[in-house]
């Protein structure tokens, strides 16, 4: 692995998600709404996504722009994002005349839905240019599909920018509600096309087993991952399976024997968390809320390090794995110069990971 200050300064991941305020209900087996006894909180897929990345990068590398305004942004809340460091976030005054962006995240057994409770404000990579993070513009770009459609206008305007400013970052993607038919379009221009478990059964419902024993499953989403690689993204397919981990294929040379689909190896590793891992039974598994968008994060920083996509899932899982301690975010602190989040080095569990899927060098 490469350490942070040996990647070049000019290298930023953005995110183009917006900030949301999350607030909670449950739906009881009544079918009756009810508050959550849990406070607002800091939300937002981009946002789990830069902290994902934060875990392994210094914030100089990071961007992020926060909409919002002052009578709608808890400053407990802006303290709390300060805290990861003030350069990766661009805070703007919104001035179309809504609050900064809060969403309701509605829990009905371990289904979680969500809905805006106020007009987002969708970013593209236009909305960079009169940033911190317009010039230079970054090396990296995350995005999700939501609302849909999306991803168009984003490649549209990183294609423009390309003819005026020669810009042609990395593409991070994760497709959310965007149709089979636009994955087909757009994917030769994506690097890394990262659905999860929800996204694959909605876009290929015919291939969905009967059954949901988790070999059927792990079958299905391993032969998910191969139809999304026909689509030839620049780098790979990833297919995020929740407690079962993630399986992922690099798309292949075009010349290649192994570019036959008999031919392409789909790998496996498991999340951090298992019941094999030491700590498991000791409540450490609190919220999957965010884990998913913080594993593209991780997976990010690791691509923009200029690691493989093997050593990026492991980035990623442990990602995912600091953000299901807790509601909300991880906590980072420092100890002797060191970073810690959630009182652990990162890095630790990076190399056990490695360790577990015999990728230690």
């Amino acid at each position: 692995m490469q350490s942070d200050d040996v990647v070049s300064s000019s290298r930023r991941i953005v995110t183009l998600e917006q900030f949301i305020v999350d607030t909670f209900s449950r739906i009881g087996e009544d079918g009756i709404e009810r508050p959550v006894d849990q406070p607002d909180q800091i939300g937002g897929g981009g946002t789990y996504a830069i902290i994902g990345a934060r875990i392994f990068v210094s914030p100089c590398r990071l961007g992020m722009i926060v909409d919002y305004t002052s009578s709608t942004l808890p400053e407990s809340m802006r303290d709390t994002l300060e805290r990861f460091g003030e350069e990766m976030w661009a805070f703007r005054g919104r001035a179309d005349g809504h609050p900064t962006a809060s969403a309701i995240n509605r829990y009905q057994g371990q289904t979680r839905g969500f809905e805006y409770l106020t007009e987002p404000l969708l970013l593209t990579p236009l909305s960079l240019l009169n940033t911190a993070f317009g010039d230079p513009l970054p090396s990296a770009v995350h995005f999700i599909s939501y609302p849909a459609p999306r991803a168009e206008r984003v490649l549209s305007e990183i294609t423009s920018l390309n003819a005026t400013k020669g810009w042609n970052p990395m593409v991070i993607w994760e497709p959310e509600a965007e149709s089979l038919e636009v994955i087909g379009r757009v994917s030769k221009d994506i690097d890394v096309i990262g659905p999860n478990h929800h996204e694959v059964s909605r876009l290929l419902p015919s291939l969905l087993p009967t059954s949901s024993q988790e070999e059927h499953l792990r079958d299905f989403y391993s032969q998910a991952c191969i139809e999304f690689l026909k689509y030839k993204p620049k780098i790979g397919v990833v297919v995020r399976c929740g407690h079962l981990g993630c399986c992922f294929s690099t798309t292949p040379d075009p010349t290649s024997i192994s570019c036959s689909p008999s031919k392409i190896e789909v790998k496996w590793i498991p999340a951090y968390w298992h019941l094999n891992r030491k700590g498991w039974n000791e409540g450490r598994v609190v919220d999957p809320t965010g884990a998913g968008n913080a594993f593209m994060g991780g997976l990010a920083a690791a691509l923009d390090s200029g690691e493989s996509l093997d050593e990026a899932v492991i980035w990623g899982s442990v990602a995912a794995s600091f953000t299901i301690e807790q509601d909300g975010l991880p906590t980072l602190t420092r100890k002797n110069g060191k970073e810690l989040w959630n009182g652990e080095d990162p890095w630790d569990r990076v190399q056990e990971m490695q360790r577990d899927v015999g990728n230690l060098p």
